[in-house]
């Protein structure tokens, strides 16, 4: 798990270089930005989101977004039910090989 976690690190690092170059800023601006006096702040979460067939009869885990500057999901087809909000309307998560219709 310590060497997958820290492959995501490097993914994550990469990608925000890669933001920096298309936005024109410096490389390493958001690591930065991002960074507390120890280094960049890192957390890893593994969760399951089964979806429900019956939302109006179950309390449980409510709609919220997930705080952070880079977040990589593993998404499969497996585990459905996963959303996003896009101009205050949401969208179900595309499942791997398909393209989302916004």
């Amino acid at each position: 798990m310590d060497e997958y976690i820290a492959q995501l690190i490097k993914l994550a690092e990469k990608l925000s270089e890669l933001m920096c170059e298309n936005l024109g800023l410096e490389k390493n601006y958001i690591k930065e930005v991002f960074s507390g006096t120890k280094g960049p702040s890192v957390g890893t979460k593994v969760a399951k989101y089964p979806e429900c067939p019956n939302p109006e009869l179950v309390r449980g885990l409510r709609e919220h977004t997930d705080a952070g500057g880079i977040i990589l999901l593993l998404h499969d087809n497996q585990v459905p039910g996963l959303e996003f909000m896009k101009d205050g309307e949401w969208y179900r998560f595309p499942h791997p090989g398909t393209t989302p219709s916004l």
